[in-house]
């Protein structure tokens, strides 16, 4: 699936309805983005599109040299179990 991308945002919407989404605001002086949403359409899960979003997010992160807070539940499971993501996790 293909994100629409803003700063702090990824979404995709279908028809102008919104059905993913996670939500990723700059805190720390813009140094760390707070992962505090994620949504996905009850019709769309179960298809790994919230970890294809978070992936993105991590990507980014990667790329903007920004370290990342999970602050949603989803963002903290994935990142307990996934080592990559806890490399970008704000140790503050």
């Amino acid at each position: 699936m293909d994100f629409s991308y803003e700063p702090g945002r990824l979404f995709h919407e279908t028809n102008g309805q919104l059905d993913a989404e996670i939500l990723f605001p700059a805190i720390n002086n813009g140094r760390t983005w707070s992962i505090d949403y994620t949504y996905v359409a009850p019709e769309l899960r179960g298809q790994g599109i919230a970890n294809q979003m978070l992936a993105q997010v991590v990507q980014l992160a990667r790329d903007a040299e920004v370290t990342l807070q999970p602050m949603c539940k989803f963002a903290r499971v994935a990142f307990g179990r996934n080592p990559e993501y806890q490399v970008l996790q704000e140790k503050g």
